[in-house]
């Protein structure tokens, strides 16, 4: 299960994914914006949790960690990367998110022509 999609639909996704919810309302307050690389809890302190990272991308990039039984969203919150899931490859920019599942085979901070500086931040959920 793979779901790319644009920020301005991220609402749509809440009837599949109620977790969806939380993550619009950590987003609305700009948090992931906001704070240094690190791993977050929400406010509310709901089983919604993120991940921060900055990195420069490169022709290489770099395995993602696995989160089982969990599902990852992942946002570019400055510049763009390529990532690649389980062999498709998708082009992150500013304004879009991917959904996937926790266990798959992920490679993140793939450049798409030269070396990027990209912050993104993931939200793992159940």
């Amino acid at each position: 299960m793979i779901v790319f999609d644009t920020l301005s639909q991220l609402e749509s996704y809440v009837g599949v994914f109620p977790a969806v919810r939380t993550i619009i309302d950590v987003m609305d307050r700009s948090l992931p914006y906001d704070q240094g690389n690190g791993h977050y809890e929400t406010p509310e302190k709901t089983d919604v949790k993120y991940i921060i990272d900055t990195f420069l991308t490169s022709d290489k990039g770099f395995e993602s960690e696995h989160f089982p039984a969990q599902i990852v969203m992942e946002i570019v919150l400055e510049g763009e990367e390529m990532v690649s899931i389980s062999g498709a490859v998708f082009r992150m920019s500013t304004g879009r998110f991917i959904i996937y599942s926790g266990e798959e085979s992920v490679k993140r901070g793939l450049a798409y022509t030269l070396p990027e500086h990209t912050k993104a931040v993931r939200f793992i959920f159940t």
